[in-house]
């Protein structure tokens, strides 16, 4: 098992984030997206997003990394919540690990990460989507505790996914 350590992601990480983003969102939803998804779905997109998270943070915006082997092999992005689904909860937005990565650890050290600066920012609860028929993400939230709170029809861009909402009214469990 490779050894792995976080840190907070910095805007040279932008081509690294895009990257792994669009590698691991076709890995994911290739069963479950439509095609039209996966052509919109690019790494250019995908550095403007990551340009504008930074540029341009959420409140309590917290973007982290899990590097192994001289590469980025996971990140989280955790915030505030503009989808009034959640209401006051932080959102968990983002938790990728690479597939070479996956089942070692590091979506979990990810997860502690971002709660714990989530709970440093003020927030005591937190949620996140997952999107209908992701199945190894539900197993994983349920298996952290996780419990349905909701859902919702995500806007887009890419596509209006149906997303299942899984919250922790103390974040504190999330933390190791």
């Amino acid at each position: 098992m490779p050894v792995f350590t976080l840190r907070i992601a910095e805007p040279n990480d932008i081509d690294a984030l895009a990257n792994l983003h669009v590698t691991v969102w076709r890995d994911t939803y290739r069963e479950l997206a439509p095609p039209d998804a996966f052509v919109a779905l690019d790494v250019p997109k995908r550095i403007s997003f990551w340009r504008d998270k930074f540029a341009h943070p959420a409140a309590g915006q917290g973007i982290f990394v899990a590097e192994a082997e001289g590469e980025i092999a996971g990140f989280t992005l955790a915030s505030s919540s503009s989808n009034p689904e959640f209401g006051d909860m932080a959102e968990i937005k983002f938790l990728y690990v690479s597939p070479a990565f996956k089942r070692q650890g590091i979506g979990r050290r990810l997860i502690d990460k971002a709660a714990s600066h989530l709970m440093a920012e003020g927030y005591r609860s937190a949620g996140l989507g997952v999107v209908e028929g992701n199945e190894p993400a539900i197993r994983f939230y349920r298996a952290l505790g996780g419990n349905e709170a909701g859902r919702y029809t995500d806007a887009g861009p890419l596509w209006r996914s149906s997303n299942i909402i899984y919250a922790w009214p103390d974040i504190s469990v999330l933390t190791l």
